[in-house]
């Protein structure tokens, strides 16, 4: 009896045989999690594809690459390293935007995805740096047409919400300056996005979002306010990215297409 847990032990009694068991055994239950959970937002993503013939997986949004993606839009994470996206949908959606009749464009809901660069020493003095991953919902919209200027809407810093940092344009409106910040080479241009009604639906249904807007292309990232409680973690929030992509594209009044476009300049 002694000499079979004299075995077990490592013949000496040491124990490290069963402790590296024991880690061998948790690593792989951790992997084994983390391919059930991955393979169960895959399936969801594809019941979501076959519910909805509008939609379709894609790894291009709109057309765009990752890296074309991080270039054009300022309003999303650039990161310390790689950047990517994943659980990707896109689909025609009719639109609005006070033309004679409703258009067709195509919306895009992803996951983004950025690397963050973090330092560490240890007890030697030696520096390790590692990488990690963040994550956002985003919707990315194809506009029926091109404009000129850019306006970036997003949420403002802690110290500028009491006004200690606050920077970019401000409004009339106290409080929709104290959430978001405004970029705009153009500032009379964003006047025309940001009427009064537009402004008080981003104070009260958009906080901590980013919205923008330039070229062909409507970006609105941050995580939503509700999702399709039927699907898995950020397979479900793409429906309501979607939704809200929808929703910022009819709220934005038709004085700030016209402007964009060339029309109506003072």
């Amino acid at each position: 009896m002694t000499g079979t847990v004299l075995a077990l032990l490592g013949g000496d009694g040491s124990a490290m045989p069963i402790v590296f068991v024991v880690i061998a055994v948790a690593a792989g239950g951790g992997a084994l999690y983390r391919y059930l959970k991955l393979r169960k937002k895959r399936e969801d993503l594809e019941r979501l594809v076959r519910r909805d013939p509008r939609l379709q997986r894609t790894a291009i949004p709109c057309g765009l690459r990752p890296d074309q993606i991080s270039w054009w839009c300022r309003g999303l994470p650039k990161g310390d390293r790689r950047t990517g996206l994943d659980f990707g949908v896109e689909g025609m959606m009719s639109i609005d935007l006070g033309a004679d009749r409703p258009s067709e464009t195509n919306v895009a809901a992803f996951r983004w995805w950025w690397e963050e660069r973090s330092r560490t020493r240890n007890r030697h003095g030696a520096n390790t740096t590692t990488y990690s991953k963040r994550y956002l919902p985003t919707a990315l919209v194809k506009l029926p047409f091109a404009l000129d200027q850019r306006v970036l809407i997003r949420p403002e810093s802690v110290l500028g919400r009491v006004g200690l940092t606050r920077g970019g344009q401000q409004l009339e409106s106290s409080e929709f300056n104290r959430r978001f910040r405004v970029e705009a080479r153009d500032e009379q241009l964003s006047v025309y996005l940001l009427d009064a009604g537009f402004q008080q639906m981003l104070v009260e249904e958009f906080q901590g979002r980013t919205i923008e807007v330039f070229g062909e292309l409507l970006l609105v990232a941050g995580q939503p306010d509700h999702r399709d409680e039927s699907l898995t973690g950020v397979v479900g929030e793409l429906p309501a990215m979607r939704q809200d992509a929808y929703r910022i594209l009819q709220a934005i009044p038709a004085a700030f297409w016209r402007r964009a476009q060339g029309g109506n300049r003072s």
